[in-house]
């Protein structure tokens, strides 16, 4: 059963992502592009664990009863996935767009080297709950999550970098947004439902509330994953407009 959910789940990344790549315009990235931010996304996994090892101590004491339990959900979901789980991502995709610099044709690309690396990262992600079947069938929920936070991420920096090079102003906004978006979702998200500690309290009025909150993180986020990619494809010709390389660039406005 685990299997086929995962398999399940790899299956419509990789159909959202191969419909992604072809509105690509003029022509789609090539194969190496397409597919090495893919697996710098499998590396970020290891790398998100690092993170979480080294930043347990200030996870630990954010769960401790010192805090309440909003602040402990909170930041139990920002230590334990939020925040290592996007810097590693972060670099990743850094790393994707240091490595095709010189091909980069456009926004639009810089999405879809987002959208690889998150889905990259599921891969792995997947096979460590490929023994809890239950596990993989909640994780379904936010079957795009992943790729979506990469997507955001990646939209941020190709704007940024649009903006640098066309002389629009300062991209300090968009590199903060790029990086603070997908971790506040990412933690949000966690914090409903994984990290949750109103759901372990003895209390059952509290039980109830945190209950609530938990539906409320498995009805929102799927509905803010369509929203995302059905914004990108809405706007696939727009982004694919803002040209990066200089011999394809149109002149900056005056």
């Amino acid at each position: 059963m685990g299997i086929v959910v995962m398999l399940v789940t790899l299956v419509i990344l990789g159909f959202i992502y191969r419909r992604m790549i072809a509105r690509d315009v003029p022509e789609p990235i090539g194969r190496k592009q397409a597919l090495v931010p893919v697996w710098l996304g499998v590396a970020a996994v290891p790398l998100s664990l690092v993170f979480t090892y080294g930043l347990e101590p200030l996870a630990v004491d954010f769960a401790s009863d010192n805090h309440s339990m909003i602040i402990q959900s909170i930041m139990s979901g920002f230590f334990n996935a939020g925040l290592t789980e996007e810097i590693a991502k972060f670099l990743m995709i850094a790393a994707a767009l240091k490595i095709f610099r010189n091909n980069l044709k456009n926004v639009y690309e810089y999405i879809l080297t987002g959208a690889a690396v998150g889905y990259g990262f599921t891969v792995p992600e997947e096979l460590l709950y490929l023994f809890n079947p239950a596990g993989l069938l909640f994780r379904m929920i936010v079957i795009a999550g992943h790729l979506v936070y990469g997507v955001i991420m990646a939209y941020f920096l190709g704007i940024a970098r649009y903006k640098i090079i066309t002389n629009q102003g300062s991209p300090t906004k968009e590199y903060i947004l790029a990086f603070f978006v997908p971790v506040l979702l990412h933690t949000l998200y966690d914090a409903c439902t994984g990290f949750n500690v109103l759901l372990d309290n003895a209390d059952e009025d509290v039980q109830l509330i945190g209950l609530c909150i938990g539906l409320a993180g498995i009805l929102v986020w799927p509905i803010i994953q369509i929203m995302v990619l059905r914004k990108v494809k809405k706007n696939a010709d727009n982004l694919c407009s803002l040209r990066l390389l200089p011999e394809a660039r149109p002149p900056a406005a005056f």
